[in-house]
């Protein structure tokens, strides 16, 4: 059950001291979501050279050899449409969210040569800004299912929290413990997370939908996340809450 795997994955990541031990379970659960190569690319800026991200990968290495060549990561199309989605995208989505140049239609055309021929890739952003992206691709003619791509985002979040927490141990800056959430501030994660509307979650715990909110938003700042999707993942991470009480 893809669930359980992707459970599987959270809690081997929470424990995995290094990058290479992160990059061996993406390996494994890129598999199992019915792709063929990953790439997590950490601090990034639209700008920024390979040398200046954290970067776990398993794309084939002359499309990477490529990329450093012709320094296509200066404007890569999933770069530039991480700038515009609100989540989750398909590469297939691209040319819907950014107005294409030739270069960039040259950088898909190529990589769907070089065996990334469809993907879906999960921006992570902080601030305004894009901080880390989490790619899978497959050189499949058909596009990845709606299962797959919606078990991508949370891998994605969760791959992020890994390298992240690896990346702070590795070079420890000041930092507070981790935020506990208002038991109010759980009961309005757990249902939004049940896909419940701000105006529902309202109705059931007996408060207004302006107030639901405030809860989320006030969550959301204690974490210093700037979505709800993220709130939800970095939660789950610290333990605050389960995927037990989601189901539940």
């Amino acid at each position: 059950m893809l669930f359980e795997k992707i459970q599987s994955f959270v809690d081997h990541a929470k424990r995995a001291a290094t990058l290479d031990e992160v990059g061996d379970l993406m390996h494994e659960i890129t598999g199992e979501l019915g792709f063929e190569y990953f790439a997590l690319l950490h601090a990034l800026r639209q700008n920024a050279a390979p040398s200046e991200t954290v970067q776990l990968t398993s794309y084939p290495e002359t499309w990477i050899g490529l990329v450093q060549e012709r320094a296509y990561w200066v404007d890569d199309p999933v770069f530039a449409a991480c700038e515009l989605a609100d989540a989750g995208f398909a590469w297939s989505d691209i040319p819907g969210l950014v107005n294409l140049n030739e270069r960039q239609r040259d950088v898909l055309r190529l990589a769907s040569m070089q065996g990334l021929r469809h993907g879906f890739t999960v921006p992570i952003p902080k601030g305004g800004t894009i901080v880390a992206l989490c790619s899978f691709a497959t050189g499949r003619d058909a596009d990845v299912d709606g299962v797959s791509t919606a078990a991508a985002q949370a891998v994605g979040w969760f791959a992020f929290e890994a390298v992240r927490r690896i990346a702070i141990a590795a070079s420890p800056p000041p930092r507070n413990p981790s935020p506990a959430l208002t038991p109010r501030q759980l009961d309005c994660v757990v249902l939004y997370a049940r896909g419940k509307s701000d105006a529902v979650i309202g109705q059931l715990l007996g408060i207004s939908h302006k107030t639901a909110n405030e809860h989320i938003e006030n969550a959301k700042r204690r974490y210093d996340v700037a979505t709800r999707q993220q709130l939800l993942a970095r939660a789950l991470w610290h333990g605050q809450l389960s995927f037990a009480d989601i189901l539940r």
